[in-house]
C-alpha cells in the first residue's frame, strides 16, 4: 500500500490555527479576592502550602525571564546608541561632502567671469577643481 496512491477524505479534520489558541489575559487568579492574611492553622494545611510553593515558583520563573530580558534591553540600547552616533557622523560628512561640492561648483563657474583683480581667475577655478575633487574623493573613501 503506497500512500501516494490512497485518497483521503479530511472534511471531518478541523485545522486548529494559532490564533484559536487561548491568550494569557491578565495575571488575575482564582484566588486573588481572598484575604492575604494567613493563620497558622492555614499555613499548616498542605493545600495552601502547595499554592504557596506554585506561586513562589512562578514568581522565581518570571523573575528569571525577566532577568534575560534586562540583559538583551542593555545590550540593544548599546547598538542603538552606537548607531546614533554613526549617524551623528553620516550626516556631517553628507553636509561637509554637500557644501564642498557646491562651493567648489560655484567658484569653476564664476570663474570665467572674473577678470583680472586682486584675485587671479586661475586660483579661484583651482581652489573650485580643488574642493569638487576633495568633496567626491571623501565620498568614495566614506563607502
Amino acid at each position: 500500500m503506497s500512500i501516494d496512491n490512497e485518497e483521503y477524505d479530511d472534511s471531518d479534520v478541523e485545522p486548529t490555527a494559532i490564533e484559536a489558541a487561548p491568550h494569557i489575559k491578565s495575571s488575575k487568579k482564582a484566588f486573588s479576592k481572598l484575604a492575604t492574611e494567613l493563620s497558622d492553622d492555614d499555613l499548616s494545611s498542605p493545600g495552601v502550602q502547595k499554592m504557596l510553593l506554585s506561586e513562589i515558583e512562578r514568581l522565581e520563573s518570571t523573575a528569571l525571564a525577566s532577568d534575560g530580558f534586562k540583559g538583551k534591553f542593555h545590550q540593544k540600547d548599546k547598538e542603538c546608541a552606537v548607531l546614533k552616533e554613526k549617524e551623528k557622523t553620516f550626516v556631517f560628512s553628507e553636509i561637509l561632502y554637500s557644501v564642498s561640492l557646491t562651493l567648489g561648483a560655484a567658484l569653476i563657474g564664476i570663474t570665467p567671469s572674473l577678470t583680472a583683480t586682486n584675485v587671479s581667475p586661475n586660483v579661484v577655478g583651482v581652489i573650485g577643481v580643488l574642493l569638487v575633487i576633495g568633496a567626491v574623493v571623501a565620498k568614495v573613501v566614506k563607502k
